[in-house]
C-alpha cells in the first residue's frame, strides 16, 4: 500500500499478509504467497510484495506462509501476532 502525504512525499506501508496491496489478508493473498512458494511468482527480496508475503520472517515464502494467510482471511488466524 503506498501512502502519499500532503507534501508529496511517498511511503510503502507493508501489511503481513496483504501481498495485493488492497489492505487486508484475502484469499488471493494466500494464492499468491502459494504461487510464490512454488517459484510460480518472483519477488524481489526488498519488495514490499516480498515482505507482505514472508509472514514467518525466514527469509523465504513457503506454503506455512500461504496457509497463515489463508487462515486469516477466514478468522482462523489472528494476524496481529504476526507483528513482532
Amino acid at each position: 500500500m503506498t501512502l502519499t502525504l500532503s507534501d508529496g512525499k511517498k511511503y510503502t506501508v507493508v501489511v503481513l499478509g496483504d501481498i495485493d496491496g488492497d489492505s487486508k489478508a484475502t484469499a488471493a493473498d494466500a494464492r499468491l504467497s502459494l504461487r510464490a512458494s512454488v517459484g510460480l511468482e518472483k519477488y524481489d527480496d526488498a519488495s514490499a510484495q516480498y515482505k507482505a508475503a514472508n509472514i514467518q520472517s525466514d527469509d523465504k515464502i513457503t506454503a506455512s506462509d500461504a496457509r497463515l494467510i489463508l487462515r486469516a482471511s477466514v478468522g482462523l488466524e489472528d494476524a496481529k501476532k504476526w507483528m513482532k
